[in-house]
């Protein structure tokens, strides 16, 4: 395979891409920022992950430029909010009583907290990751929590017929808001509009960048909006063949170090 020519942007995942199993960030990347910043490459991220749990892997990589949070939700530069595309309270309140009288536990997020309601180990997680980065506010009503701009709501159940049903009843009725499954047995609910595809195109114009100047890492579901409206798109080896299928190339995994690995290998003008 020859070399990548002419890329100007680079935007990667971060869970199962530029992360290992431990949440380690790619070993090689902070070697080879020098080299991407003198052959005009800038380096980003398009996350499924709240802003607060992100800002660790921004000052680690020296990210400069705007970043992609929330699945899209949300755009980011440094700590300052610069877009944001939030769901109505009615479409909301839809979805939030759907999944409480199923008895499915969801995690809901504003710029300024979250708001768990039910309990799974999974969302245990999550809220650990933002202890001292985010309020968790856990005695909010559905009605007290729609009052607020929420971005994202994460959901997890490990029924699929279950919820394939409840999606399609949030996406039938709902106006705008729109719920996908992000990996495995976590589901995401967000604006319609709000795809990490949709906000790659907003930070293209920002950075004047064209599709055919942008290379995307990623490795699941929420990933394929970004696949879809660049040239160059590299799906990390542990991903599924699904996943696989739908990019134009593939790396090796997140736990090899997938994406300096292909960095290295095909964009990098050799020094």
């Amino acid at each position: 395979m020859e070399r990548l020519e002419n890329i100007k942007l680079i935007v990667a995942d971060l869970d199962g891409t530029l992360l290992d199993e431990n949440k380690q960030i790619d070993s090689d990347m902070p070697s080879l920022l020098p080299a991407m910043r003198e052959q005009g490459i800038a380096f980003t991220f398009g996350s499924g992950r709240n802003m607060h749990i992100m800002q660790d892997y921004v000052s680690q990589l020296q990210v400069d430029i705007p970043y992609i949070t929330n699945n899209g939700a949300n755009m980011f530069e440094g700590r300052r909010c610069i877009y944001e595309c939030s769901m109505s309270s009615s479409d909301l309140l839809l979805a939030l009583t759907l999944l409480k009288q199923r008895g499915i536990p969801f995690l809901a997020y504003s710029n300024f907290a979250v708001y768990p309601v039910g309990s799974h180990p999974g969302l245990t997680k999550f809220m650990e990751r933002l202890k001292g980065k985010s309020d968790i506010i856990e005695t909010k009503t559905i009605h007290e929590i729609i009052e607020h701009s929420i971005f994202k709501v994460v959901i997890i159940h490990d029924d699929e017929i279950l919820m394939k049903q409840v999606m399609d009843e949030i996406n039938n009725n709902c106006k705008e808001a729109h719920c996908v499954r992000s990996e495995g047995d976590i589901y995401t609910l967000t604006h319609i509009d709000a795809s990490k595809g949709n906000t790659l195109k907003k930070l293209m114009e920002l950075m004047k960048v064209s599709s055919d100047q942008v290379l995307v890492f990623g490795d699941n579901y929420n990933d394929t909006s970004m696949f879809d409206v660049v040239k160059y798109s590299v799906a990390m080896g542990n991903s599924t063949k699904e996943i696989q299928d739908k990019a134009t190339h593939v790396t090796k995994s997140n736990e090899e170090q997938g994406v300096s690995w292909f960095i290295k290998n095909y964009v990098l003008e050799k020094l």
